[in-house]
């Protein structure tokens, strides 16, 4: 109909102009479930992503060993389910998140691991607690992320 290319100058009574209601629309918030399902997409993402350091060395070169070129998680299949790895692993996710995840209140995230039994052939199993960033308040959150040892991919839900 190539009604794009009509100027629109639309006036109200006392000669102003009118924006188009398209334009105007107010911002609509954004439902908390969403808000939860995005951060559990995108932290599945996070701890699914090998960081650069797994593949290249970065002695000396600090800047870059903390920086988004090194997003990700180092490389998990030579992990050996253990009560000791689940505490490394649980620490080494901590600081993960609490540095690529910005929408998580700092200081508030937990995580407490645990080796599942021995039916689950070697999986660990992480619970992660946190706060997410909101207004008025902020949003608790709650997340399990299961860890296949032989394969090192994570899968996180939510709770």
């Amino acid at each position: 109909m190539r009604d794009a290319a009509k100027p629109i100058d639309t006036r109200n009574d006392a000669g102003e102009r009118v924006i188009a209601g398209r334009r105007t629309s107010p911002r609509s918030a954004v439902a908390e479930t969403v808000l939860r399902s995005e951060l559990g997409e995108d932290l599945a993402s996070l701890l699914n992503t090998v960081e650069l350091g797994a593949a290249e060395n970065l002695d000396g070169c600090e800047a870059v060993a903390a920086s988004i070129l090194n997003f990700g998680v180092p490389d998990m299949t030579a992990i050996v389910a253990s009560p000791e790895a689940v505490r490394r692993l649980a620490h080494l996710l901590k600081q993960r998140l609490e540095l690529y995840e910005c929408r998580l209140v700092p200081g508030t995230v937990t995580i407490a691991g645990e080796a599942l039994d021995d039916s689950a052939s070697g999986q660990l199993r992480f619970h992660i607690n946190a706060e997410m960033v909101s207004t008025p308040t902020d949003i608790p959150v709650e997340f399990v992320a299961d860890v296949e040892v032989e394969s090192g991919k994570i899968r996180v839900f939510k709770l």
